[in-house]
């Protein structure tokens, strides 16, 4: 809930009135000096006059003391009327040096109650100066970091429900066919059912790696690795699986590499995700290029399919949760669209990097380095 503040107790009175006090001093200081000034040098003028002594002396006497009133009363009369110009001055350039810092700074107060209400829509003009300004722009960052947040938040949201909802469906439906007697309760729906149950179990599994990551919770093996012979022994275990749709993996490793300090399974689980997700997006017939190299550094692995690419306007995304290139694939075909952001985060976790490049129409290469030992 939104404080409400008096004037009186506002950063502008206060700041008004640090000026006031400030200009009043100084106002009063030089009507003093000046006060003091006039009158002694009267003093010495009237002091000098009655050394010369004789009737002239005498005469002059009175009048000069009259006349030193005159002025001392005339200098104080000046003295009170620009005094009092002054504190009004003070009190109009206070308030207005006051507004301009306060009226910044009340404005990120009211946006930030109403962030702190859910409204994550506030933006305020960053005016003033200095710090002021800064402020305002960090606010404007803060609230626009926020609502992509919060964005994100809700597009996961609804990702998660669409990738679970196909899934517990066929279970549903398959359950309710074997109560009611429609369909057989045998090897073959109960294999259905259980390849149902491993999806779910696969993408609950990413998404809590994917959680954890992100958060800095997944715990690391860090060891010396061999980045050769990983990527040796996960090609392997995908030859198979592309033999079947004639695709052929090559592999490309120098005959010297340094070693790297890295999680075995964690780098080998970032290393299968690139090569599933090129077999799925390869056709029939072509070749993925697995390559291991040295550079500046660092150990680099490269999986280059010769799949369709992905348009230019869409390469920010392709580490995100749940992207697909193609919107059209289901979860059988395109993966829950989690194993890039899997391969993301499991990499820069080990201080490495991932990237990738692509052309629409000639295929794409993803890429990730680790640090040499």
């Amino acid at each position: 809930m939104q404080k409400t503040r008096s004037y009186w107790n506002s950063l502008s009175f206060r700041l008004s009135a640090a000026f006031l006090v400030v200009s009043v001093s100084g106002i009063a200081l030089a009507a003093i000096l000046a006060y003091r000034s006039g009158n002694s040098e009267l003093d010495t003028f009237i002091t000098s006059m009655g050394m010369m002594g004789g009737m002239m002396g005498g005469m002059m006497g009175q009048p000069l003391l009259q006349a030193r009133q005159d002025y001392l009363s005339g200098i104080a009369s000046f003295l009170w009327i620009a005094g009092a110009a002054g504190v009004v001055l003070s009190l109009v350039l206070g308030w207005l040096f006051s507004r301009q810092i306060a009226q910044p700074l009340d404005q990120i107060a009211d946006a930030a109650h109403k962030v702190a209400a859910g409204d994550l829509e506030q933006k305020v003009d960053a005016q003033g100066y200095g710090e002021v300004q800064d402020l305002g722009e960090s606010f404007n960052n803060m609230a626009a970091t926020l609502r992509h947040d919060r964005d994100l938040r809700r597009d996961m949201i609804a990702d998660i429900a669409h990738e679970l909802r196909t899934p517990i469906s066929v279970l549903q439906g398959n359950i309710e066919g074997m109560i009611d007697g429609v369909l057989p309760n045998n090897r073959q729906t109960l294999d259905t059912l259980h390849g149902e149950t491993l999806e779910l179990a696969r993408l609950v599994e990413d998404l809590r790696t994917l959680s954890l990551a992100e958060a800095g919770q997944l715990k690391f093996d860090l060891q010396p690795l061999d980045l050769g012979k990983l990527s040796a022994r996960v090609v392997d275990s995908f030859k198979a699986v592309a033999s079947t749709r004639g695709i052929e993996i090559k592999l490309s490793i120098p005959s010297k590499i340094e070693l790297v300090s890295a999680d075995a399974d964690r780098t080998a689980q970032v290393l299968r995700n690139l090569i599933d997700n090129a077999l799925k997006y390869s056709p029939d017939g072509r070749s993925i290029e697995v390559q291991v190299i040295s550079e500046k550094g660092n150990v680099a692995v490269s999986v280059a399919d010769h799949g369709q690419g992905i348009p230019a306007e869409n390469l920010p995304l392709v580490f995100e949760r749940f992207y697909r290139v193609d919107r059209s694939r289901s979860r059988s075909t395109g993966g829950s669209g989690l194993g890039l952001a899997i391969a993301k985060q499991l990499v820069e976790a080990q201080g490495g990097s991932i990237r990738m490049e692509s052309k629409p129409g000639a295929g794409s290469t993803f890429s990730f380095s680790l640090p040499e030992m």
